[in-house]
């Protein structure tokens, strides 16, 4: 098999994980609202929005519409810091530590499932690799030149 089809073979795999709902909660559990309820819940403090721009890596506007939709959910509340007037912070409210907790075990034993299928042996040879993959792209420089130009060579 060349480049050419591992690339496509690889596509074709991942569209098809993003289309089951069993193995949407290993990405869901860390995207979104639920990735902003497990940073409040873990960091120990309440959170300027703007930092959570910067974890999530989306605009300061994605993340005041998620915000907006825990807060209708009254799994958030923002107010404003009484140290500085003119910052919002970010407090994690009851029914959102529930909801954390709750994304949390489903996780788990999503995972608990996946090891189960895998095997031990398996499941940390897949994790090496996953940690492998998160090393190349922690490490390559932003790379917006093929979107932008699509003039990058794939093979």
């Amino acid at each position: 098999m060349d480049r050419k089809e591992w690339i496509e073979e690889f596509g074709a795999l991942q569209r098809e994980l993003a289309k089951l709902k069993s193995a949407s909660v290993l990405t869901e559990s860390v995207k979104g609202e639920n990735y902003v309820l497990s940073y409040l819940a873990e960091a120990g403090a309440d959170v300027n929005p703007k930092e959570l721009s910067n974890i999530l890596n989306v605009s300061s506007a994605r993340t005041a519409v998620i915000l907006k939709t825990l807060e209708k959910r009254e799994l958030i509340i923002r107010y404003q810091d009484p140290d500085s007037h003119r910052q919002t912070l970010v407090k994690l409210l009851p029914a959102g530590r529930e909801r954390y907790l709750l994304v949390q075990n489903t996780f788990a034993r999503s995972v608990n499932g996946l090891i189960d299928a895998l095997g031990e042996e398996d499941f940390r040879q897949y994790m090496e690799i996953k940690k492998r993959v998160l090393s190349y792209y922690q490490n390559k420089k932003s790379d917006n030149t093929l979107i932008q130009t699509g003039k990058k060579d794939l093979q």
